[in-house]
């Protein structure tokens, strides 16, 4: 496997449909009395459901990305980016994907292996990325890469991101 680096250039605003199946997600309780008591836990879901949505690499708000990709036949089949956030030092994976057909063949775990690398190199202090609480496939395999919940945000993307099941959580480890 051949990860290579994917040039702004050529790449900017390139646009990747993503879909996954998820069985599960992780429930978020939050209650308020004399102490903020916070639970999440990993539910099943009573059918099985199709997720989607579209990733653009390079994004303006990005601040000096980096985007590693393998390809087939010229056909780009998984790819990583990320990015220092210098105010605080840590590296930043923003997109990881493997298309579908790829998928639990190594390339996700190479191209996570590559940027950590590369996130060291930089001497980041730590890695960390946002996974939606509904992306259970996901989360599974960033802890099995040795990342650890280390924060969540219940209005990212609507106000009603608990009862959506689609609460913003941080994942990462140090370096």
């Amino acid at each position: 496997m051949k990860i290579v680096e994917l040039q702004k250039e050529t790449y900017k605003g390139y646009e990747i449909e993503v879909s996954y199946m998820t069985k599960a997600y992780h429930q978020i309780k939050i209650k308020k009395s004399k102490n903020i008591n916070l639970t999440i836990k990993r539910k099943k879901t009573f059918k099985k459901q199709q997720k989607s949505f579209t990733m653009n690499l390079f994004e303006d708000h990005i601040e000096q990305p980096r985007v590693f990709g393998v390809f087939e036949r010229r056909k780009l089949i998984a790819v990583i980016e990320g990015s220092i956030e210098s105010w605080h030092n840590v590296y930043r994976v923003w997109n990881l994907y493997v298309s579908k057909r790829h998928r639990k063949e190594g390339f996700g775990t190479a191209l996570f292996e590559h940027i950590e690398h590369i996130a060291r190199s930089m001497d980041a202090r730590a890695l960390i990325l946002e996974v939606q609480s509904c992306n259970d496939p996901a989360i599974m395999f960033y802890e099995k890469q040795g990342l650890h919940f280390v924060g969540l945000n219940t209005l990212a993307y609507t106000n009603e991101d608990i009862q959506r099941k689609e609460v913003r959580l941080e994942y990462g480890k140090r370096l």
